[in-house]
C-alpha cells in the first residue's frame, strides 16, 4: 500500500501550501499583467507613509523640544495607546466583516467544507487571511508615527525591533475578538435581525449623538478664557486616560513601547508576553468555538436563516424612494435596487462604515490636538489635507464599489431587459445612486471638518462644492468606464475593480481628484497661506478663486458627461 494513503498530511500544512499556491499565482499573474496598479497602490501607500511620517515628526518635535513634555511621560504614553485603541476598535469590525464574507459567502468555504477537512481548519485559513487584509492599513498608519517618535525621542536600536512584534502580537487581539462575534452573530442573532439591527442602529445614534453634543461644550469653552484652559486640558486628558488602562491590551502596548524607549527590556518584556499570551488564548478560544458553531452557522445562513422571513421592500428603501421623486419611476426603480443590494452585503457598507467612522473621530479630535486655539496656518493647512482625504475615500468609494456594479449585473442583465426602460437608464440610475451616497458621506463630513477647524463661510461652501464635483465626476467615471469596459463572467466585485478596466479608472479618477483639488482649493489655500483668517478679500484673489471654481465645475461636467456617454453607446451595442 502507497505509504502516503497510510500516513494522513497534517491538514494544517496542507492549507498552508494552499496559501502558497495562490500567492504564487497571484505574483504570476501580476507579472503577466500591467504593472501599472500595483506601482500605482504602492505609489500611494509610499506617499501616505511618508505623509504621516514628517506630520508626525513635525508633532512630535513640537510636544518634546517646543513644549519640554518628557520623552516617555504619561501624557505621550497616552496618545500612543489611543492609536492602538482607536485603530484596535475599528479592526474587530473589519476583521469580523471580512470573515463573514470569506466564512459563510465564499464559493471556497462551500467547497472546503464539502471535503473532510476540521471546521478549525478552515477558519485558521481564513482567519489569517481577513487579519492580514484587514490589518495592512493599521500598520502603514501606526508605523511611521511610532518611527517618528523613536527619532526624535532618540529610541535604541532594539526599540525599532521590537515595533513589529508589538503590531503582530496586538493584531490577533482584535482580530480574534471580531471572529468570536462573527460566529456569535451568525448563529444566535438571524433569527431576528431587524430587532438586532434597530437596537443596534439607536445605540450607534445615541452615543454619536451624546459625543458631538459633549464635543461640541468642550470646543466652546476651548473658546473661552485662558484661565479654564487647564481645567479643561484636564477633563479630556482623564476621558480618554482609559487607552492606556492596565485592563485594556491598548494599555499593554503603550507601557511596552516606552519602555523600549526608557531602555527598560524587563517591562519591555513583560507586556509584550503579555500582548501575545492574550492574542494567541483568544485565538484559541475563537478556534474552539469554531468546531461547535462553524458549521451550524454555514447552514443556517445557507438555508436563509429564518424560514419565517417576509421578503419585501423595507421603509429604509421607501425613504430613498420619497427623495427622489424628480427621477423617472423606472430610473427611481433600479436606484432603490442598487441600494437594496448595497445595504444587504456587510462587506460592502461595513467598509464605508469603518473608513468613515475613522474620519468622523479624527475631526471631532483635531481641536483636542491642542489646548489653546488652532492657529490659522495650522487650520488652513490642516482643512485641505482633509478635504484631500475625503476626496481619496470618494475615489476608493467609486473605484471599489461602483465600478463594478454594471459588471455584476452580466448574468441577470435578461431580467433588465424584459422591463420597459432604454439601456441608457441603467447607467443614469446608477450614477445617481453613486453620486447621492458619495454626497451624503463627503459633505457631511466636510462640514463637521470645516466648522469643528472654524473656517471662514466663503471657503466652507467652498469646500463643498468641491466635494460636490468630486463626487459627481467620480461616479461618472466609475459608471461610464464600467459599463465601456465589463466583465461579466467575474462575480467578485474586488477582482472586477482590480482588472484593467478598474486600473485605468483609479489612474483617471486620481488624475481627476488632483485637477479638481488643484483648481477650486488650492488658489483659496494658497492666498491664505501665512495670513490672517479674517483677511479682507481682494479683487485679484476673487477673480482667481472664482475662476478656478469655474473651471472645476467645467471639468466635473466633462468627467460625467463624456464618460456616461461612450458607456451609454458601448451598453447600446451590446448582445446578451
Amino acid at each position: 500500500m502507497d505509504p502516503a494513503l497510510t500516513n494522513p498530511v497534517s491538514q494544517a500544512i496542507l492549507f498552508q501550501r494552499l496559501r502558497w499556491g495562490m500567492l504564487s499565482n497571484t505574483y504570476r499573474q501580476i507579472r503577466a499583467g500591467s504593472m501599472i496598479r500595483p506601482l500605482t497602490i504602492l505609489a500611494a501607500s509610499v506617499v501616505l507613509f511618508t505623509f504621516v511620517f514628517v506630520v508626525s515628526f513635525g508633532g512630535f518635535r513640537f510636544l518634546i523640544e517646543a513644549n519640554n513634555l518628557p520623552a516617555t511621560g504619561q501624557f505621550l504614553e497616552l496618545l500612543v495607546g489611543l492609536l492602538f485603541f482607536s485603530l484596535g476598535f475599528f479592526l474587530v469590525f473589519s476583521s469580523g466583516l471580512i470573515l463573514h464574507a470569506s466564512l459563510f459567502g465564499a464559493a471556497e468555504a462551500t467547497f472546503l467544507l464539502a471535503l473532510p477537512v476540521k471546521a478549525d481548519q478552515v477558519f485558521a485559513y481564513k482567519f489569517q487571511g481577513a487579519v492580514g487584509f484587514s490589518s495592512w492599513a493599521f500598520i502603514l498608519l501606526g508605523s511611521p508615527i511610532l518611527i517618528a517618535y523613536g527619532i526624535v525621542a532618540g529610541c535604541p536600536w532594539y526599540y525599532y525591533l521590537l515595533l513589529p512584534m508589538y503590531f503582530f502580537g496586538y493584531i490577533l487581539l482584535p482580530g480574534s475578538v471580531g471572529a468570536i462575534l462573527c460566529l456569535l452573530f451568525v448563529n444566535y442573532v438571524p433569527k431576528r435581525r431587524r430587532q438586532f439591527f434597530v437596537l443596534t442602529i439607536a445605540a450607534i445614534v445615541g452615543l454619536t449623538a451624546w459625543y458631538t453634543w459633549r464635543i461640541v461644550l468642550e470646543s466652546r469653552t476651548l473658546g473661552g478664557s485662558s484661565d479654564t484652559d487647564g481645567e479643561t486640558a484636564n477633563t479630556i486628558l482623564q476621558r480618554i486616560s482609559f487607552a492606556r488602562s492596565v485592563w485594556l491590551p491598548s494599555g499593554w502596548v503603550s507601557r511596552g513601547i516606552l519602555a523600549a524607549a526608557r531602555r527598560d527590556l524587563a517591562s519591555t518584556a513583560w507586556y509584550l508576553g503579555l500582548v501575545w499570551s492574550n492574542g494567541l488564548f483568544l485565538y484559541l478560544v475563537a478556534a474552539t468555538l469554531t468546531k461547535r458553531l462553524y458549521r451550524r452557522g454555514f447552514n443556517r445562513v445557507s438555508t436563509g436563516g429564518d424560514l419565517r422571513r417576509k421578503h419585501g421592500g423595507a421603509w429604509l428603501d421607501r425613504v430613498l424612494a420619497r427623495m427622489l421623486p424628480f427621477i423617472h419611476p423606472g430610473t427611481r426603480l433600479l436606484i432603490v435596487k442598487d441600494f437594496r443590494t448595497f445595504r444587504r452585503d456587510p462587506q460592502q457598507w461595513g467598509q464605508v462604515a469603518v473608513f468613515g467612522g475613522l474620519l468622523f473621530l479624527y475631526f471631532t479630535n483635531i481641536r483636542r490636538m491642542f489646548v489653546d486655539d488652532i492657529g490659522w496656518p495650522y487650520r488652513n493647512g490642516i482643512s485641505l489635507l482633509n478635504l484631500c482625504v475625503i476626496a481619496l475615500l470618494l475615489s476608493v468609494y467609486t473605484g471599489r464599489f461602483i465600478y463594478p456594479l454594471l459588471s455584476l449585473e452580466g448574468r441577470k442583465f435578461w431580467i433588465l431587459g424584459l422591463l420597459p426602460l432604454r439601456r441608457e437608464q441603467l447607467l443614469w440610475g446608477k450614477f445617481v445612486f453613486s453620486t447621492v451616497g458619495g454626497l451624503l458621506l463627503s459633505t457631511s463630513l466636510m462640514l463637521l471638518n470645516d466648522v469643528m477647524l472654524e473656517m471662514p463661510l466663503d471657503i466652507l461652501l467652498l469646500h463643498q462644492l468641491t466635494v460636490v464635483v468630486l463626487a459627481s465626476g467620480l461616479s461618472g467615471l466609475s459608471v461610464g468606464l464600467g459599463a465601456c469596459m465589463p466583465n461579466f463572467r467575474e462575480t467578485d466585485p474586488s477582482k472586477i475593480a482590480a482588472g484593467f478596466g478598474g486600473t485605468l479608472n483609479l489612474v483617471l479618477g486620481l488624475g481627476f481628484l488632483l485637477g479638481t483639488i488643484g483648481l477650486m482649493a488650492m488658489p483659496w489655500h494658497g492666498f491664505m497661506m501665512g495670513r490672517d483668517g479674517n483677511d479682507p478679500v481682494t479683487l485679484l484673489r476673487m477673480t482667481v478663486v472664482v475662476v478656478g471654481a469655474v473651471l472645476g465645475l467645467v471639468g466635473g461636467c466633462v468627467a460625467v458627461f463624456f464618460p456616461l456617454r461612450a458607456g451609454i453607446r458601448a451598453l447600446e451595442r451590446m448582445e446578451f
